[in-house]
């Protein structure tokens, strides 16, 4: 049994591209610094460098489906 796919912030660790970290100005952070595309490959999931062309992290499912949560958290009222 799995457990519950939340839709709410749960990383715990970022992926970043290492050339990115690299190359960031010191008055951005890595998150307001990268420039990252998520997909579905063929066979999973890729995270895509879009400043440097590269491959960051590319997770093969062997076939698998797995448990996932694709909906949107209400907004917060102010």
């Amino acid at each position: 049994m799995s457990e519950h796919v939340g839709n709410g912030m749960e990383i715990v660790a970022f992926l970043h591209c290492g050339q990115c970290l690299a190359e960031r100005p010191s008055d951005q952070s890595p998150r307001d610094w990268a420039q990252l595309e998520a997909g579905w490959t063929r066979q999973g999931l890729q995270l895509w460098c879009k400043r440097h062309e590269c491959n960051i992290l590319h997770v093969d499912f062997e076939g698998r489906k797995h448990p996932a949560n694709t909906t949107r958290a209400a907004a917060l009222d102010s």
